[in-house]
């Protein structure tokens, strides 16, 4: 709904926040009724409600002011916290029902209830932004203009069906939907409805109907899953009719109540004792406790099964029982004679149910000490087991270790024939160690960093007395260390666990395989013996696949598998990917080697046919997964396959449930966020990945969400570390180095930094090719367009040494791009493509590499219209649509083609769906602000160039900048200059004088040319 901005009301020295509609939204609104309109929300009063200070126009943007709330939105709460526990979410949803009823009384309606607009601020809810949306909508008539720029007036998550259907008629009731959204997300941990686009999801609200919130959190009540669910019905009639209603309901909920409990009668003993008593043969109890006996046998046998108790618990439950029946008939019998010579004397006799129910009840006595016996038994090994107690303790009871320690895993040591056997070993029981909830294993890349910091190469063997090291440097208290020995035809398998200061062993295992064959499953029963002794449950044990179903049965495939692992983490992913390839070949069920294989494949810039395919076997074979892995499969697959975030991110999120550490979930995921803009929550994630591992990849991406949130003093804190902490020379180094210089628009550091980089490390594929396209764009940018076009060559021929068509013609598009956009030659730009297409025809390429987009993106700007058509025709015919959601590029140029045939409006829109989405959050800035500039809104082209040169993505600069931002300056300048703006005028002009100052000769007129505006202005006074 609007720009936010952190000011300082310079007279009453205070802040305040300044929310700007955006220009696309303003032209449409009538500036006076706005006024008036939000005149309604700035008369609200109360504790939990911000107000509205004033509200205004200067131009065609409109602005409203409120007060700055020290503290944060529940939004970045939930991101943070994921679910909220139930009495703290009561507490929220209580005080922004309060301020609800307040509004709705004064007849105000939200209509934009979400997390973001409740802040939390001194343990208190407020809620922001009431009326706004009524304003806007009021104040633009119809709404038609509103809806023909493809603006909503809420949120697609939060929204009621009647919103989501344009209702003209909505009314409070909306907001209670609202609330129910609101609070079903502080409690799953996610909203009712959740879908791929905004479309999906507003039909979502209309059609669909919410799964209760007990259903992901058994704790809320069945009155609180009813308040909610009741919010959330379809028909606004249907819902709470006021938010006063909610009110009382919610201060029950929170309040605890007392209550006296409950109380059961004792039975009456009356007349007739004697006589049933004598009846009662006891041949009634002892059929009775024999039932009584197969029953809790039965149990125990349960119990042993299903929470992995030992058999002796079994047989000793057995013996007991055996002892306990005659002790129960012996007792039950002496029982029965005493209560006769008892209750003979009762006056008068006692009734004959009463007289039976006494008799039972002493005969049962008995009973009770079998069974105490049992649970006597079973607590006690219990006891031992949590305590640490005798043979029966573990390493976390005793407090040796505590719950999800980190340890090492050691190289094993190998004394057998096999040379291959050592490496393959120590990965196999890595994966299932891996499925311990109880330890954690310090992951390769973290160690290989340590080993570097030591100046040991990465792929050193880490024997046990360098992993003791490594763990002593890394505060890892334990390290476990493993043997192999031959035994005539078959092995020992033998692991310890030992203190990493001192050497002592903590706990040690073996197992013996009769052969090659039987390894795995030998390897896995010790694996189960190792987490069983270091204090993982027997439940959680026994729950875990077997280690050939989760990896392999093939050792052949396992070998080829560890090496290919132990290079991939080595950055070696070109040697790693044939290894992996053939790990497969020698099991095609192979569901780790699969993911593998696709991570690799796309982190080196391969084919995407290829790692499609690999992340396509993962996900439809992820049941052969450990469940972290599993969820990795499905989240990469989200990714590459079958674009869907929401999902992906539910994958990686569903990892940090069952492994809060995990570094991929927590890089990948803080990558995706920083590819949603969510900065804030993506350095949370990253910076937490660091403290685990301080790997590059983790610096890399945190600088992204720092300098995306223009918090340049933290990314440069973060690439001053990563220099520190990383190798001289590394690539991922210079890479920290020429992000934190893109950043702060130093072009010509970047420029070096990187052509450092190339030098640097020339046999590496993909720093070559990464350093051409990077030096191309700032070449590009600086107006440098010779040396641009040489880089593109450049980075045509290394695509091609590598076997990289795709790319091939991608720089060729690149290259053809500079001669249509800058020198006007179309014909020539054709035929720089048209070779290329010779070269590598697109028939040659599967549909998924054929660079549809790009080639798309050429014909409309050299002016080939029906070409430009034809060729997203074919695009849309032959991509499948998950790759097509994910193709960042794709609004950008759909928006090209339409500006080139004339539809302005659709043009417009998927320039703004471009500046929303993805990494790039440039791209479409600049073609939306000349769209309005050559319409004739000026002001709306001011605002849209300047708020492409504030923008701070450090990827987006280079995809979007290279062209933009010295036509934005030139153009931003003229735009203030006729406005009489000479300050900054002069500011713009001087930033692109700046920029193309060693332009080539033929870019120089138009250097030339500003330089005498500059001039000019100079010598008129104000300036």
């Amino acid at each position: 709904m609007s720009r936010v901005f952190l000011a300082e009301e310079v007279r009453l020295g205070r802040q305040v926040v300044v929310k700007v509609l955006p220009p696309e939204m303003g032209a449409g609104v009538n500036a006076e009724r706005f006024e008036r309109e939000i005149q309604l929300a700035a008369r609200l009063q109360h504790p939990h409600i911000v107000p509205l200070l004033t509200a205004g126009a200067e131009g065609d943007l409109l602005f409203y002011v409120m007060p700055f709330i020290a503290g944060e939105s529940l939004r970045v709460k939930l991101a943070r916290e994921g679910e909220l526990p139930v009495t703290e979410a009561v507490r929220i949803l209580r005080e922004v029902v309060d301020a609800l009823a307040y509004a709705h009384r004064n007849g105000v309606v939200h209509r934009d209830i979400k997390p973001d607009n409740v802040l939390l601020s001194e343990g208190h809810a407020v809620v922001t932004d009431f009326g706004v949306a009524k304003a806007v909508s009021a104040s633009s008539g119809s709404g038609g203009s509103l809806t023909s720029l493809g603006v909503a007036l809420g949120t697609p998550a939060y929204m009621a069906p009647e919103q989501a259907a344009a209702d003209p008629h909505v009314d409070h009731r909306a907001d209670i939907y609202a609330i129910g959204a609101l609070a079903y997300e502080m409690l799953a941990g996610r909203p009712p409805f959740t879908a791929p686009t905004p479309q999906a999801l507003l039909a979502a609200q209309i059609t669909q109907t919410a799964d209760p919130v007990s259903r992901f959190r058994p704790a809320v009540s069945p009155a609180l899953n009813g308040l909610i669910m009741r919010c959330l019905e379809k028909r606004a009639a249907d819902r709470w009719q006021s938010a006063a209603e909610l009110v009382p309901q919610l201060d029950a909920m929170a309040t605890p109540s007392g209550g006296m409990a409950p109380t059961s009668a004792q039975p009456t003993i009356s007349a007739g004792t004697a006589r049933a008593i004598r009846r009662a043969h006891p041949a009634r109890v002892a059929v009775l406790f024999a039932v009584a006996a197969i029953v809790v046998f039965a149990l125990t046998w349960l119990l042993e099964q299903r929470l992995g108790l030992p058999d002796w618990v079994l047989w000793g439950a057995g013996v007991l029982l055996a002892l306990g029946l005659p002790i129960m008939l012996v007792t039950g019998g002496h029982e029965r004679r005493r209560a006769v010579a008892r209750t003979t004397l009762v006056s008068p006799p006692l009734d004959t149910g009463a007289a039976r129910w006494f008799t039972w009840r002493n005969a049962l006595l008995g009973g009770v000490v079998a069974f105490a016996g049992l649970a006597v038994t079973a607590a006690g090994y219990t006891a031992m087991r949590l305590l640490g107690i005798g043979p029966v303790g573990t390493l976390v009871a005793s407090g040796v270790l505590k719950d999800r320690e980190r340890l090492i895993l050691a190289d094993f040591d190998n004394h057998a024939s096999d040379s291959t056997l050592g490496t393959s070993l120590t990965e196999a029981l890595r994966v299932d160690l891996s499925q311990s909830p109880t330890l954690r294993l310090v992951g390769n890349a973290e160690v290989a960093d340590a080993l570097t910091r030591m100046q040991r190469p990465a792929g050193t063997r880490l024997g046990a007395d360098l992993a003791r090291e490594v763990a002593e440097r890394a505060g890892v208290k334990a390290v476990l260390i493993g043997q192999i020995d031959p035994v005539g035809a078959g092995y020992v398998l033998s692991a310890s666990l030992i203190g990493a200061s001192d050497g002592r062993v903590l706990t040690a295992v073996r197992e013996t395989a009769d052969g090659p064959s039987e390894l795995l499953k030998a390897m896995d029963r010790l694996s189960r013996a190792l987490r069983e002794r270091i204090g993982e449950s027997l439940v959680s044990i026994r729950s875990s696949p077997p280690l050939e179903s989760v990896t392999t049965a093939s050792l052949p495939a396992l070998r080829k598998y560890s090496e290919a692992t132990r290079l991939n983490y080595m950055g070696q992913d070109e040697e790693a990917a044939p290894l992996l390839e053939a790990a497969i070949a020698a099991d095609t069920g192979f569901a780790m080697a699969y993911r593998k294989l696709a991570v690799v494949l796309s982190n080196m810039g391969a084919s995407r046919t290829r790692s499609m395919a690999a992340a396509t076997s993962a996900f439809i074979r992820r049941d052969r997964l450990p469940e972290i892995e599993r969820q990795l499969a499905a989240a990469f697959y989200y990714d590459q396959v079958e674009y869907d975030p929401p999902r992906e991110e539910a994958a990686y999120r569903a990892v940090l449930t069952v492994d809060p550490d995990n570094t991929v979930a927590l890089n990948n995921l803080g990558l995706l966020l920083n590819t949603e803009q969510r900065w804030a929550e993506a350095e949370s994630l990253l910076t937490r990945g660091l403290r685990i591992s301080p790997d590059a990849t983790f610096l890399n991406n945190a600088l992204f969400a720092q300098v995306g949130q223009g918090n340049l003093a933290a990314a440069a804190a973060t690439a001053e570390r990563g220099v520190r902490q990383l190798p001289a020379g590394a690539a991922s180094a210079y890479d920290l180095k020429w992000g934190l210089a893109l950043a702060r628009r130093d072009y010509a550091a970047a420029e070096q930094i990187m052509t450092e980089e190339r030098r640097a490390h020339p046999a590496s594929p993909a720093v070559q090719v990464m350093t051409s396209r990077g030096l191309a764009r700032l070449a590009e940018m600086r107006g440098r367009l010779a040396e641009a076009g040489q880089h593109w060559r450049d980075f045509m021929a290394e695509s091609d040494a590598r076997g990289e068509p795709r790319d091939y013609i991608f720089g060729a598009v690149q290259l053809a791009m500079l001669d249509a956009q800058y020198r006007g030659r179309s014909d020539a730009a054709l035929s720089t493509v048209q070779a290329a297409l010779a070269r590598h025809p697109l028939d040659s390429l599967a549909p998924v590499d054929r660079p549809y987009l790009g080639l798309a993106l050429i014909y409309a700007t050299a002016g080939k219209r029906d070409l430009a058509r034809r060729t997203l025709k074919a695009y849309e015919s032959t991509v499948p649509a998950g790759v097509r959601r994910g193709a960042l590029p794709r609004p950008l140029v759909y928006g090209r083609v339409a500006e080139a045939e004339g539809r302005m409006d659709e043009a417009a829109t998927f320039y703004r769906e471009a500046s929303r989405e993805g990494i790039c959050g440039e791209c479409g800035l600049f073609e939306l602000a000349n769209l309005y500039d050559r319409q004739g809104g000026s002001d709306s082209a001011r605002v849209g160039y300047e708020r492409l040169i504030a923008t701070h993505s450090v990827i987006g600069r280079l995809a979007a900048e290279p062209f933009a931002m010295a036509a934005a300056y030139k153009r931003l300048g003229e735009l203030y200059e006729a406005k009489g703006n000479r300050a900054k005028a002069a500011d713009s002009y001087q930033h692109f004088v700046d920029l193309w100052k060693d332009a080539d000769a033929e870019l120089q007129p138009g250097v030339k040319e500003v330089r005498s505006r500059l001039a000019r202005l100079a010598q008129e006074p104000g300036t």
